[in-house]
């Protein structure tokens, strides 16, 4: 027997704030995760590049919430993939590697991108519930609910084990790629009503490898959430202008920055979401191609400029509607002697071959900052606790 989509009804809210709440890393394979990691970042293997990625979470977020079924959510997105060529017969190149991959993006792959997040998010939501209370202390496992289910899973279906059985630690549904199984929770009165006893003995392990984890527990993992910097100041690094750089030209300071970042101009360099992006002179310069590295005195803190690329402390997507194009802001903060915030941002936008960078801001208003803090974040620096 088939079990219903969630399409059948609205979402629990609690599954879609899972998914929502997620940040954004871009992956060439859906094991380069930690398993912990995949709670905290949403990604498609073999999505190499971050709007297509934004695009497709959004997607899936808005199915879930509006209660959309996978073959009209495939109808709307389809041309978006069209358009970004991700789409039919693809050779999908590891920025970090080189190593190249033929796949077919196709209604299989997108039904296992869609099951999939919507399933582990339904498993959050209902991990979440059944962990609360005293009276959902006996869990059953019900398998056997896939049209062609496997059979491992079938014949652990109706074994009793109490919640607190470390067996669910890597064993609670979805435990393979398309289960469907489920978890029942029962109390002592439910389960002596129904006639069901406490399963004895050892229980072999069911999920595969990829699997082999809690995908339920993401509750349990600290959701991405936007820093309270003013919690944070005393923790922030202390950064002085350095007004000796007024004697250095332009080009010796374009130079100092990419010698600290590693790489030479016109390269590609991959962020901490795993985005390939194009380092040039374009964060020095306006559109007409004037230099700007000196607006605001920004080239005072030209140490701290590869800093804000390598090591952010947090990073932003944005649509910007007046320019009509989607942005990546990434911000390194830190305080100055007086204890006041400051920030330095660079932004890059999506254009339809490449991720270029536009601009390096710096901030030293902490309203300015706040500001520009807008948008959906997907990455924070994680911290010492």
């Amino acid at each position: 027997m088939k079990t219903p989509s969630f399409a059948a009804g609205l979402a629990p809210k609690d599954a879609i704030d899972y998914l929502r709440n997620k940040g954004y890393k871009l992956s060439f394979d859906y094991n380069e995760m930690s398993k912990d990691a995949h709670h905290k970042a949403f990604t498609v293997a073999k999505v190499m590049r971050l709007d297509l990625l934004s695009d497709i979470h959004g997607s899936i977020t808005d199915a879930m919430q509006n209660g959309t079924r996978f073959e009209d959510w495939k109808k709307a997105l389809i041309p978006t993939l069209e358009k970004k060529g991700w789409w039919g017969q693809q050779s999908i190149v590891n920025p970090t590697t080189g190593e190249v991959k033929e796949i077919t993006v196709n209604s299989t792959r997108l039904n296992t991108i869609f099951k999939t997040n919507t399933r582990v998010a339904m498993a959050t939501a209902r991990y979440e519930q059944q962990m609360q209370g005293e009276h959902n202390i006996y869990w059953e496992y019900i398998g056997g609910l896939s049209e062609h289910p496997r059979m491992e899973h079938k014949r652990k279906s109706g074994i009793v084990l109490l919640r607190t059985d470390p067996w669910w630690q890597t064993n609670y549904p979805p435990n393979a790629w398309g289960c469907h199984c489920k978890v029942r929770a029962w109390s002592a009165q439910q389960l002596q009503k129904q006639g069901k006893e406490l399963t004895t003995g050892t229980q072999e392990d069911i999920a595969t490898k990829d699997w082999a984890y809690n995908p339920g527990a993401g509750n349990r993992v600290a959701k991405i959430a936007k820093l309270d910097l003013d919690k944070s100041l005393k923790s922030l690094p202390t950064i002085m202008p350095k007004t000796s750089y007024s004697a250095y030209s332009d080009e010796a300071l374009k130079k100092k920055f990419y010698g600290d970042l590693g790489v030479k101009s016109g390269a590609m360099y991959v962020d901490k979401v795993g985005d390939p992006m194009i380092i040039d002179d374009s964060l020095f310069e306006n559109f007409a191609g004037q230099s700007k590295i000196k607006k605001q005195d920004r080239h005072f803190y030209i140490d701290a400029f590869a800093t804000v690329l390598n090591a952010p402390d947090e990073i932003y997507l944005e649509w910007d509607d007046k320019a009509n194009r989607l942005v990546k802001k990434m911000f390194h903060y830190f305080k100055d002697d007086k204890e006041k915030q400051k920030a330095l941002m660079a932004i890059f936008e999506y254009l339809p071959d490449k991720t270029q960078g536009v601009t390096f801001y710096f901030i030293d208003k902490a309203t300015t900052l706040e500001k520009k803090r807008e948008g959906k974040l997907i990455y924070q620096k994680e911290r010492a606790q």
